[in-house]
């Protein structure tokens, strides 16, 4: 899930539930988790919700440029 943030900037939470083929009520469990920990945000319209990685935190910035590395093997 955090790949798919990455690489995609930002979604929203069905099709974050399509693209990691979990259940929704799966996926807003782990959206929850996530969030407590300050690793992502969510920001809520008036009818979808749209998740991104929090860059203000330094362990999303570690986990940035381990993806980056990653890629480029």
């Amino acid at each position: 899930m955090l790949y798919i943030l990455f690489k995609e900037g930002e979604i929203n939470i069905s099709k974050l539930a399509k693209e990691t083929k979990l259940n929704y009520s799966t996926l807003l469990k782990y959206i929850e988790i996530l969030e407590q920990k300050k690793l992502i945000e969510v920001i809520r319209g008036d009818r979808s919700k749209i998740v991104r990685l929090n860059y203000a935190n330094p362990k999303v910035i570690i986990l940035k440029n381990l993806f980056e590395e990653l890629e480029d093997i």
